[in-house]
Parts: C-alpha cells; sequence; structure tokens
C-alpha cells in the first residue's frame, strides 16, 4: 500500500506553543482568546505531573483556579485531543506541578516536562 501526504490547507492548529522546561511558574501561551485541539506532555520525572491550564489574566499564580487540567504518569509521554476543540475567553496560561492541587503546596517537578499545547484563534 503506497503512503500519500498532502498539505493541509486549512489546518486545525495554526499555533503550537512549546514549554521545554515547564515547572511552577505561570506561562502565557496566548493572550486572546484560542480554540485549544491538542496537549501533549513528556514527563521524564518519576512521580506523575499534572498541567492546569486556565484562561489567562493578569496576576495568575499556581492558586488560581485552573479551567483544565491534564495528567501524566511518572516517566511517560501523554497526548489529549481535542477534535472540536475547546474555547479560552481570555488566552492560554499553564503551569506544571506534581500534585493535583495549586498553590502553596504545588510540588515542582525536579526532572525535565516538555508541554506543547496546540491552538488556533479561529
Amino acid at each position: 500500500m503506497a503512503v500519500t501526504t498532502k498539505t493541509a490547507v486549512n489546518p486545525l492548529v495554526t499555533d503550537i506553543v512549546t514549554d521545554s522546561t515547564a515547572n511552577l511558574t505561570v506561562e502565557t501561551a496566548a493572550s486572546s482568546n484560542q480554540n485549544v485541539y491538542a496537549v501533549e506532555i513528556v514527563n521524564s520525572n518519576d512521580v506523575a505531573v499534572y498541567v492546569h491550564v486556565m484562561n489567562a489574566a493578569t496576576n495568575s499564580t499556581t492558586a488560581t483556579q485552573h479551567d483544565h487540567q491534564f495528567y501524566c504518569a511518572a516517566n511517560t509521554s501523554c497526548y489529549y485531543y481535542f477534535p472540536l476543540g475547546y474555547k479560552t475567553e481570555t488566552g492560554i496560561q499553564f503551569f506544571c506541578s506534581t500534585t493535583a492541587t495549586g498553590g502553596q503546596s504545588a510540588g515542582a517537578p525536579t526532572k525535565t516536562v516538555n508541554v506543547k499545547i496546540g491552538c488556533t484563534d479561529r
């Protein structure tokens, strides 16, 4: 069977935001409304990690209530796809921790966590 490749004329994902050292620092992936279609996590830690995603806002911290949370087991890669996308109202911010909750008790990953978020502003 032959394999063919076709270039997408109108791709779902127009931006791939990458944080190759995701940690407790709240990163801003986009500052305007977006549709998120994919979250990929590569976890090299010996413990599970959680990527907390929230609508972008001024002065967000790890204590800010996240809108979505993505789990990735120890020493694995995890892929989350949303064929219809999910809309963020004010942009995208995220951080990574070793605990399901944020705030003062959030644990920092000790090894590299690579996070990619595929999104578009359409």
